[in-house]
């Protein structure tokens, strides 16, 4: 049996809803904004359903809307993403490659903030969207390889700063 383009956005929309809304929150920092621009996006999409295929081709679809939408909620609030608690929402499951995002690791917050706008989206996409680095790439227009060093890059630096700033050493998530 064929999905007919409404069942497939139903679909979509159960597949991805939790995982768009986290990423848009770690990027606007505001449930009220956030559930505004879920909103927007799933209206966007859903006015295209006709575009939807299957639901798993169209997550980069469905991750490159939230990202341009959070980009205009920015452009028309003239502000800044900010950064600050953004490993509140993190677990152990979907920490920073092996590093395990806990309670303990709140100064890396402050690591978070210094770092460049695109590279905190790359972060987003791939920890709070659950998107894999191909994934990114599409949303954001990067090279996959550029995605992939960047975020590697930015573990190592996150890793080395934490490090020296407080003498820590960050667990490693042991591989079962």
């Amino acid at each position: 049996m064929t999905m007919n383009s409404d069942m497939l956005f139903e679909k979509l929309y159960d597949t991805y809803y939790s995982g768009v809304y986290r990423y848009i929150f770690a990027a606007v920092k505001d449930k009220w904004n956030a559930e505004d621009i879920i909103s927007n996006v799933f209206t966007n999409i859903y006015k295209h359903k006709d575009k939807i295929i299957t639901v798993e081709e169209s997550k980069n679809w469905v991750f490159k809307i939230a990202h341009n939408a959070i980009i205009d909620f920015y452009r028309k609030n003239s502000k800044i993403i900010p950064i600050e608690e953004f490993l509140d929402r993190g677990s152990e499951e979907s920490g920073y490659e092996d590093v395990l995002v806990k309670d303990e690791f709140k100064p890396i917050r402050s690591i978070i903030d210094d770092l460049p706008r695109e590279t905190r989206e790359m972060i987003y996409l791939r920890y709070y969207g659950g998107l894999k680095y191909r994934e990114i790439a599409s949303a954001i227009n990067t090279p996959e390889n550029t995605v992939k060093s960047v975020i590697s890059r930015t573990i190592k630096k996150i890793r080395k700063i934490y490090d020296t700033s407080t003498g820590g050493v960050i667990n490693e998530r042991r591989k079962v």
